[in-house]
């Protein structure tokens, strides 16, 4: 396991492992777990590899490994286990509100999640969003400021990703939540007000920078700021909301502090030479099974060579023997 403490919302995991001297047939499965075990990265029948995934929650990363049937009953691995993190969070800010108003429930809203569903251009199942500004200063904002809304993925009905819209609430938002009560809106309005949308998969989290919309709203009156979800284009999915999950995982608005720019610098760097060594294992690791495939070859053609031999000169002097008989039984 290893300790991890997500300050800021760009921050990533890095990890590589390997198989120290392995046969052919050694072979394992590989987990990173978060520690809402959920699974961060995964490998299936693996000797060595790596990769990197963009985190956000704080606490115990767990490490699972496990040999297949029919490898050697003794391995030795390696693993290198790294974490990356610019910026520094000053402000995070989680909503009032996060529901689904749906079409087909027009009078009841959903607080447990945020589900998103267009079909044939048209929304079903909208999520909606309210955060509180209130004691929010305008001060919290400098040059190096970002403002970012970011959300999780839960599910996903059909394939591996999906498009969310991000639109922004152009009046507050009125109670009870309801499709009803957002009718002309939820019906088609929102798409006057998209402000941006990203492409996501399952598990994983996408963030939309609202810096402007955010400093825009620090005017000493507004008192809420509030966004609605979609699928943008036909599409099927489910946000986490703030029930039934770590707050990690709570659609959440952070205000940070980019950090000097040779911190990216160092950042970067330090990314690449986890690739760069992780490039070098993967040539080594496939260097070693071409070198032990040829001995192993080699070994086989010498051994066939010397059978070969063998018979041949038996066969040699087996005709030296019929010979020698025949030419005695002639005298």
């Amino acid at each position: 396991m290893h300790r991890v403490n997500a300050r800021a919302s760009d921050n990533k995991v890095l990890f590589r492992f390997g198989i120290l001297e392995p046969n052919s047939y050694d072979l394992v499965d590989v987990v990173v777990k978060n520690p809402s075990q959920r699974e961060v990265l995964t490998w299936k029948s693996e000797q060595n590899n790596f990769g990197t995934a963009t985190v956000r929650e704080s606490g115990l990363y767990h490490l699972c490994f496990r040999k297949l049937k029919g490898a050697s009953s003794t391995m030795t691995l390696f693993y290198s286990f790294d974490f990356i993190s610019t910026g520094a969070r000053s402000l995070t800010l989680r909503p009032n509100v996060a529901a689904t108003i749906s079409k087909d429930a027009p009078s009841v809203p959903a607080y447990t999640q945020m589900a998103v569903t267009t079909s044939n251009g048209q929304a079903s199942k909208i999520g909606i969003m309210e955060f509180d500004l209130v004691g929010v200063s305008r001060s919290i904002i400098r040059g190096n400021t970002r403002v970012k809304l970011l959300l999780t993925v839960d599910s996903i009905t059909d394939g591996e990703r999906v498009d969310v819209a991000l639109a922004l609430l152009p009046n507050r938002m009125q109670y009870p939540v309801t499709w009803e009560t957002m009718e002309s809106y939820a019906s088609g309005d929102y798409r006057n007000h998209v402000v941006d949308n990203a492409v996501t998969e399952l598990g994983s989290h996408v963030a939309f920078d609202i810096t402007e919309i955010f400093e825009s709203k620090l005017d000493g009156k507004t008192e809420t700021v509030s966004f609605s979800i979609h699928a943008h284009g036909n599409g099927d999915a489910v946000i986490f909301g703030v029930h039934h999950v770590a707050e990690d995982y709570f659609p959440q608005i952070v205000v940070e502090d980019l950090g000097l720019e040779l911190m990216h610098e160092v950042a970067f760097f330090k990314e690449s030479v986890f690739t760069l060594r992780g490039d070098i294992s993967f040539v080594k690791h496939r260097e070693r099974m071409s070198r032990d495939a040829a001995e192993s070859a080699n070994a086989r053609v010498k051994w066939m060579s010397l059978i070969t031999n063998i018979v041949l000169v038996g066969i040699a002097f087996g005709q030296v023997v019929y010979i020698r008989s025949m030419l005695e039984s002639g005298y």
